[in-house]
């Protein structure tokens, strides 16, 4: 029998995916952009519990946290038609805003001044599960974005962003 599963959407990319992959989700479940349930999906015997839990108002909410050093894509995900369906406690933007740059480097440094809060957000979601199996991780390998050394024994499914070719920022191929 499945668990609960945490997805932690990191960066532009990660929280771009993470936002399709919940559209889907709500649409394959029966949840509305607000979290509620359709009529429709009341008589399935889903389990929505390993993806979403069910807030006090008896509304669906992600196991999701959103993670980013710059808010544009953050805002726009707070600001959207399904504003009301995340946990706005579970939302991570850097104090100054300004990003990576699409620098790991710089990401890097960055991350380490803000670990500790990630990480208490995380274990807060990890907390909160009756019996946690594990991550899925929504980023990108092109931009500031780094790897995972928390929770070793645990899954980690990763939805990688690989990008060839092409590349938006001469920074890209060093990263």
């Amino acid at each position: 029998m499945p668990r609960e599963i945490i997805t932690l959407q990191v960066g532009q990319c990660g929280n771009q995916i993470g936002m399709e992959f919940w559209k889907q989700l709500c649409l394959e479940h029966g949840i509305n952009k607000d979290g509620i349930l359709e009529d429709f999906a009341t008589q399935g015997g889903d389990r929505k519990d390993v993806f979403f839990y069910q807030a006090d108002d008896q509304h669906y909410v992600p196991r999701a946290l959103l993670i980013d050093l710059e808010p544009r894509v953050i805002n726009g995900i707070q600001n959207g038609e399904y504003r009301n369906l995340y946990n706005h406690e579970n939302v991570f933007l850097s104090d100054h805003g300004g990003g990576a740059g699409n620098n790991w480097a710089s990401g890097y440094h960055q991350g380490k001044g803000v670990e500790e809060d990630i990480m208490d957000m995380i274990d807060r979601e990890a907390d909160g599960s009756d019996s946690l199996e594990g991550f899925v991780l929504c980023h990108s390998i092109a931009g500031g974005t780094g790897s995972a050394e928390f929770y070793p024994s645990t899954a980690i499914v990763e939805s990688t962003k690989m990008i060839c070719f092409i590349f938006h920022s001469p920074l890209h191929v060093a990263n």
